[in-house]
This record gives structure tokens, C-alpha cells and sequence, in this order.
């Protein structure tokens, strides 16, 4: 119970809006690790903060031991898809969660999440039209169940996700993802949600709401109270500039964001999302 709330990506280590996070949680983790032993739950969390810096062979090792003792857990799985990701095993990865998915119930609390994993790499895969079928039964705003934090990040980021890579735009589908944020998270302060929150303005074109969103933000910055600092006003700009095709003005902004995105929380996965808009942005440039 002490430790739990630290762990993990959406953890007070996570959230914490500081440079270094995913590090911080991974010497916690390692210090810790010699007196947990081949506890499920903590080989888990041993993993996830193993594949969020780098070190994708540990992190293996260990989900899959974790796995062995408890195959049916959502959390093994989706750590497991997490080290199939950074791995770059998109077949592997696809057919795992494929297999494991169908017996989980949709009211399970990674249902959403899992979801999302597979319509990736089913649109990363080439097949789209799979992917949009995945998304619109797991994870889209309506039809899917999760945290909201979840619902609003994984389906923004699909959506944008899925038009980086060459698809059109659903302006419907934008304005429910823009209008669940806007519900769920009605003022900004958790700079995960704000930035995906951001993106789904950005796309559905409501200029006043994403203003109304930068306005708070820098309100809070001078505050002093936006504990993940000006990359998240950055880049909600910068999804603002690349949604109304100022390329230029978007890798103005996007560019210095790279070196510290970790800020805003998510997994490295989740944030892949502003790598490739930065690369559209180069290209179209």
C-alpha cells in the first residue's frame, strides 16, 4: 500500500512532472528489489520501470517470469506488450494480446489500454481497417470502458496516430474524444490528460477551447503550480500549429520538447506520438 501509489507510469513518481522520472522509479525499484523476492505484483512494476529506461532484455526476463506465476494478470500483459513494443515486435506482440485479450472482461481496468495496443499495431501492421474497428469497439469515448485518463490519451493519440499515417480525418469521432476530455478533465492541472485534451482541440478544430486550455495552463505556470513546466503549453501549441498546417511554427515548438517530454507522464509508447509528429512536421516542412 506504501508502495503501490509510487509505481508505475501514472504513479506520484510518474505524475511527478520531473526530468529523470522514469530513472527515479527505476533505482527505487532495483533498491527494493532484493527484499520482494518472486512477488507477482512487484515483478511487475520491477519490469515496467526496466523497459521505460532502455533495458529491454531485464525487462523480459522478468515479465515473464511474473507471467509464469500469474498468466491471467492484465498488468503481466500489458507490461508484456509494453517490452514487445520497445522491442519493436509488432507480429509478436499483435498475436500475444490477440490471444490473451478475449477472456478478459470489457470492465477489466486495462481493457481500454490493451485495446489500444492492438489497434497499433494492427494500423503499424498496415491492416487500418482492423485497427479502426479495434479502436472504435475498445477504446473510443461511448463504447469502450477505462479510467478516464486512459480513454482520453488512447484515443486522442490513435486518432492522431492514425491520420499521421496517411488516413483522413473523422471530425465526429474528434468532436466525442474533444467533448469527453472536456467533461472528464474540465480545468487543466494534470499535464498528461491537458496535453491529449490538446490534441483532440487541436484536431476537431475548436480553437476557443484550446485557448481557453493554453490560457489555464499559463495561469498555473506562473503560479507555480504546473509541476511539468512549459513542455506542456509547448506542446499543446505545437499540435495546435501542425492541426492548421504551420509546419514551421510546429517544429519551432515540438523540437525543444524532446529532450524532456518524459515530463508529462505516459510510457515511452504513449509518447512516441510526439516523435512522429515532429517527423511529419520535418517532412511536410
Amino acid at each position: 500500500m506504501v508502495l503501490a501509489p509510487c509505481t508505475g507510469v501514472f504513479g506520484l513518481i510518474g505524475f511527478s512532472g520531473r526530468k529523470g522520472r522514469e530513472q527515479e522509479l527505476r533505482d527505487l525499484m532495483e533498491e527494493l528489489a532484493p527484499h520482494w523476492g518472486e512477488e507477482p505484483w512487484f515483478l511487475v512494476q520491477l519490469a515496467f520501470a526496466r523497459v521505460e529506461t532502455g533495458d529491454i532484455d531485464s525487462a523480459r526476463k522478468t515479465i515473464e517470469r511474473a507471467m509464469e506465476l500469474d498468466s491471467r494478470s492484465a498488468h503481466c500483459a500489458h507490461v508484456k506488450a509494453h517490452v514487445h513494443y520497445e522491442a519493436g515486435e509488432k507480429v509478436a506482440g499483435l498475436k500475444f494480446l490477440q490471444k490473451w485479450l478475449p477472456d478478459y472482461a470489457k470492465e477489466g481496468l486495462l481493457h481500454c489500454h490493451l485495446n489500444w495496443h492492438v489497434a497499433l499495431w494492427q494500423m503499424e501492421l498496415g491492416d487500418h481497417e482492423a485497427a479502426m474497428r479495434t479502436y472504435l469497439k475498445g477504446v473510443h469515448p461511448g463504447t469502450s470502458w477505462g479510467p478516464p485518463i486512459n480513454v482520453i490519451s488512447d484515443a486522442a493519440s490513435f486518432l492522431w496516430r492514425f491520420e499521421l499515417s496517411g488516413r483522413l480525418r473523422d471530425h465526429g469521432r474528434w468532436r466525442e474524444v474533444s467533448e469527453y476530455g472536456t467533461t472528464n478533465f474540465p480545468s487543466a492541472g494534470l499535464a498528461f490528460a491537458d496535453v491529449h485534451k490538446a490534441l483532440a482541440y487541436a484536431a476537431s478544430g475548436d480553437e476557443l477551447a484550446l485557448e481557453t486550455l493554453l490560457g489555464q495552463l499559463r495561469e498555473r505556470e506562473k503560479a507555480g503550480k504546473l509541476l511539468a513546466g512549459p513542455v506542456v503549453p509547448a506542446l499543446a501549441q505545437g499540435f495546435g500549429a501542425f492541426a492548421r498546417k504551420d509546419y514551421m511554427k510546429a517544429l519551432a515548438l515540438l523540437e525543444p520538447c524532446m529532450a524532456e517530454h518524459e515530463r508529462i507522464g505516459g510510457s515511452r509508447a504513449q509518447r512516441r506520438l510526439i516523435e512522429l509528429t515532429l517527423a511529419a512536421a520535418r517532412k511536410l516542412n
